[in-house]
């Protein structure tokens, strides 16, 4: 199991990356007032934001193999905690000078991982029911149609930012389900691996979308809310995910801790000029942003 949060670290670090290069590329676009699959092909053609998006394409294969042994409330958290390593980047990198806040807020991510990886059990997936995948792929594709059809009344980050959320903690779950397929012919015939590839696309377009329609910390923090509390409660009840006997107030103290301070650090998915951390720089919107 310890090979299976390095694995999980290993992710954030990549995801951490990521945001800060997708917030670059999202920036760089014109925000779209619906909800449009073409929103991500402009986004590729900036390398900023390529760039994230291999780097997101590794996160998920780290993911994938650390769902195998460790239960998904322990990944999604870990997967949280990459806006920690997002604050420390931003401070080794670009010398941005960190408040006491998040100091406190990275201490309260550290001991929460160290808590979940004291109280997580090693469990390998549980035995789906062959409709698991159908009632899977049916919700992702019900929310993909919501939101396209509610986007134009999205007027904020927030609500894409929890949808965006809500998609990839889908595709956390799918992943978790498809970790007993032994063959790739039972891959291909499940239809969860097709759940994964569209609450992938549809998670990756609405954190563009938040991304566009406002302040970085609110999609950030939204999104996290959305892929780690609702995958935990599926794995808790659906997939068998269990912890050490005795040590469920500890899971779900760390699993708190966790998921709180990454949510306090969202801030610093927002890039950040170099050489300063004034608040007025961090709010400064770019120029011809709808924000």
């Amino acid at each position: 199991m310890a090979f299976g949060f390095l694995l999980a670290l290993l992710a954030a670090l990549c995801s951490a990356t990521a945001a800060i290069l997708q917030s670059i590329g999202a920036r760089r676009v014109a925000a779209m007032a619906h909800l449009d699959p073409r929103l991500l092909w402009r986004l590729v053609r900036t390398g900023p934001y390529a760039a994230g998006l291999a780097l997101d394409g590794a996160s998920s294969g780290f993911t994938f193999t650390a769902l195998r042994t460790v239960p998904l409330f322990a990944v999604q958290a870990v997967g949280a905690a990459n806006l920690s390593l997002v604050a420390l980047i931003a401070m080794l990198v670009l010398r941005v000078r960190l408040a006491p806040r998040d100091w406190v807020a990275i201490g309260g991510v550290v001991a929460g991982l160290l808590l979940l990886v004291f109280s997580a059990g090693s469990s390998p997936p549980a035995e789906a029911s062959p409709n698991d995948g159908w009632w899977l792929l049916g919700a992702v594709l019900a929310l993909a149609v919501g939101a396209y059809l509610g986007s134009p009344w999205m007027r904020g980050p927030a609500l894409p930012g929890v949808l965006a959320g809500l998609s990839f903690g889908a595709a956390a779950v799918g992943a978790r389900l498809l970790g007993r397929a032994s063959s790739a012919g039972m891959v291909l015939a499940s239809p969860v691996s097709y759940t994964l590839v569209l609450a992938g696309m549809t998670g990756v377009l609405l954190y563009a979308t938040a991304l566009q329609r406002g302040s970085v910390t609110v999609a950030s923090a939204s999104t996290i809310l959305g892929q780690t509390v609702a995958p935990a409660v599926a794995g808790w009840l659906v997939l068998g995910d269990r912890v050490r006997p005795g040590a469920e107030p500890v899971a779900v103290l760390g699993f708190l801790l966790a998921v709180s301070g990454a949510v306090a650090l969202a801030r610093h998915a927002q890039p950040h000029r170099v050489g300063t951390d004034r608040p007025a720089d961090r709010g400064r919107r770019a120029p011809g942003r709808g924000r």
